[in-house]
């Protein structure tokens, strides 16, 4: 057996190199966050390794969901991006909707959604779908780029939707009662 040592990129990962005549063994530790990851013949079989943690005011729910597919990425970029659009179908159910993704996200629409955070959740189901119904969509999502792409649209559809209302209403709730009397005393039809 041979034995070969590198550093890949001082800030990426040292790479430890274990190769026979057929097979290639490589343990990679991030040089970043210490974790490390396993590879068998040029394929991540193991991986500490995750995406950027998620939102902190991800639902529960959609929080377990988001951390797996983040803990599998590597492994299975499909799986993970399988993962996400169930994340998104909850998300939808804690925005108050039931049935059909695809009827969710509509109806989260008539209520007033933000067309680019619409965009970004059809983004998320077709791209998930395609991991869970292949064939349907002519594009491949055996890629780690697509699955971080996807985590980072879970991320911010959980900003525009949870976190900056949340921060808008705190800021409201600290104006004085009588400027957000005066406020509804203006809204109201005459």
């Amino acid at each position: 057996m041979r034995t070969t040592n590198v550093v890949v990129d001082k800030n990426e990962s040292y790479m430890s190199w274990y190769a026979t005549a057929e097979h290639q063994l490589m343990v990679a530790t991030c040089q970043s966050c210490g974790n490390s990851s396993l590879w068998w013949d040029g394929f991540c079989v193991y991986s500490t390794i995750t995406y950027k943690l998620p939102s902190l005011d991800m639902p529960d729910s959609v929080k377990v969901l988001y951390e797996e597919a983040s803990s599998i990425y590597n492994i299975s970029p499909r799986a993970a991006c399988a993962l996400l659009r169930l994340a998104v179908e909850r998300l939808c159910n804690e925005l108050g909707e039931t049935g059909k993704i695809d009827t969710m996200i509509g109806n989260l629409v008539k209520k007033g959604l933000p067309s680019i955070v619409q965009k970004a959740l059809d983004a998320v189901r077709v791209i998930g779908n395609k991991a869970v119904h292949p064939g349907q969509i002519a594009f491949d999502v055996d890629d780690k780029s697509t699955a971080e792409t996807l985590m980072k649209l879970l991320n911010i559809i959980t900003e525009r939707l949870i976190t900056e209302p949340k921060e808008i209403e705190g800021i409201f709730d600290s104006l004085p009662q009588s400027i957000k009397d005066s406020i509804e005393k203006r809204d109201k039809p005459c």
